[in-house]
């Protein structure tokens, strides 16, 4: 399947240019009045790929890059309080979208299309699959934002198991997902848990969650704005949600992470889960995954009697690089953030970590992603196109939805409150803290 998407026609800063640019700023020869930059990042295998790759952007550039990183759990608080602050600390951090738009409007991050000018080996705007750039681009054509990868989310499914116990295909519906979980827990005398998913408080379980929102035809928030974790929808996905783990799923699975989870599926102890497209890879690894060549993707099923319409059920999250309105450094930091989400870079990443999520669209269309992903690539680009752009809470509201909300799903599934107790309170709490 080949993307398309519109272009936007705004350039990144010429190699060349960046070198003059910079050179007025401080030289490019390593010098010590050279540009330099603290980056904070993602714990994650992008991560790895651009920390390899620096020595040659640091070369060719003078500009000296120091790489911090942080859990993807801690990224939000830590990042918001550097902004709320000030600081000046990070020149560049790195985040999801959902957090991006708040950023923006608060201020705390600069539109990018000013140091955007010019074209060069970096590349171009126009060069990044247009769904992963939209997140980030406001109506007046201002981008606060660069991707360095995206990812939507769908069901993983054991098609051995399946076979082994009469199940015909994927689950059609949440009460098929909910009837094959029990069949393969009750026939394999619990030893395999039906179904797995994030369970630990926050955005972990928060992720997966709003997509059974959804699938339940429920959302963040009603047609007036007022929030609404708390409706009728929203109650019946929570109950449905820790049914499922505490009936079907595996021990532990409250506290389960992102890498918990999928470690859990990949070494067989579940026969489904509902996460990340980005989970892809490490299913099909042979080396490491006991289930490799036994997963079927498919879409995340919907209640009976709901249709998706425009508010699917799956996501479309990006992880973009912002630029610090407080930096001292802007050029230097744009310089960088051209380099990371360059076609270069996500070659390398394709070829050396897991990076099915990679933005640009020749990378994204070539043969080396198509070799490496082709087991999942067609329901990945699947997903993509349908994906949610409003699956998450975002702006300056998102932090408070997303703790509070993901402390009520972990209160509920450890059985503290019911559904309906945990969401009244978490509703109560963001409206008055929202004023």
């Amino acid at each position: 399947m080949t993307l398309h998407r519109k272009r936007t026609h705004v350039g990144v800063a010429a190699l060349a240019a960046s070198a003059v640019l910079l050179a007025a700023c401080g030289g490019t020869d390593g010098s010590d009045d050279a540009p330099h930059l603290t980056v904070l990042m993602e714990e994650i295998s992008y991560t790895d790929n651009i920390r390899e790759m620096l020595p040659e952007f640091e070369a060719a550039t003078g500009i000296t890059v120091d790489l911090e990183t942080v859990p993807y759990a801690d990224q939000a608080s830590r990042i918001l309080q550097e902004f709320a602050q000030g600081s000046d600390t990070y020149d560049v951090v790195f985040n999801d979208n959902v957090y991006g738009s708040g950023y923006f409007e608060s201020g705390y991050v600069l539109d990018v299309t000013e140091y955007a000018t010019g074209e060069d080996e970096f590349g171009t705007l126009d060069e990044f699959y247009d769904p992963y750039l939209a997140p980030m681009t406001t109506e007046d054509g201002a981008v606060y934002g660069v991707p360095v990868y995206g990812e939507s989310t769908f069901l993983m499914y054991r098609t051995d198991l399946f076979a082994e116990h009469g199940i015909d295909g994927p689950p059609q519906t949440t009460a098929e997902l909910e009837e094959a979980a029990r069949t393969i827990s009750e026939g394999t005398n619990g030893e395999v848990a039906g179904i797995t998913m994030r369970g630990t408080a926050g955005i972990h379980a928060l992720y997966p969650w709003a997509g059974l929102l959804r699938s339940f035809g429920g959302d963040f928030f009603d047609a007036d704005g007022q929030i609404a974790v708390d409706s009728p929808e929203a109650v019946e996905a929570t109950e449905y949600w820790a049914n499922l783990l505490s009936e079907y799923g595996p021990a532990g699975v409250a506290n389960f992470d992102w890498e918990q989870n999928r470690i859990a599926f990949t070494q067989g102890q579940a026969a489904m889960t509902i996460d990340a497209t980005a989970n892809g890879p490490y299913n099909e690894d042979a080396e490491s995954s006991t289930v490799a060549g036994n997963v079927g993707y498919a879409p995340i099923p919907y209640a009976p009697g709901v249709e998706p319409g425009e508010n699917t059920n799956n996501s479309l999250a990006v992880h973009s690089l912002y630029l610090n309105a407080n930096s001292s450094n802007p050029e230097a930091a744009w310089s960088f953030m051209a380099w990371a989400t360059s076609q270069e870079v996500q070659e390398g990443a394709v070829a050396s970590v897991e990076a099915v999520g990679v933005t640009n669209e020749a990378v994204l269309n070539g043969d080396a992603y198509a070799e490496r992903y082709g087991a999942f690539q067609e329901a990945v680009l699947d997903q993509l196109a349908t994906g949610n752009l409003s699956y998450l809470p975002s702006g300056q509201s998102a932090n408070t939805v997303i703790v509070e909300t993901g402390q009520a799903l972990s209160n509920a599934l450890s059985g503290q409150q019911s559904a309906e107790e945990a969401l009244a309170a978490a509703a109560e709490s963001i409206s008055t803290q929202l004023g």
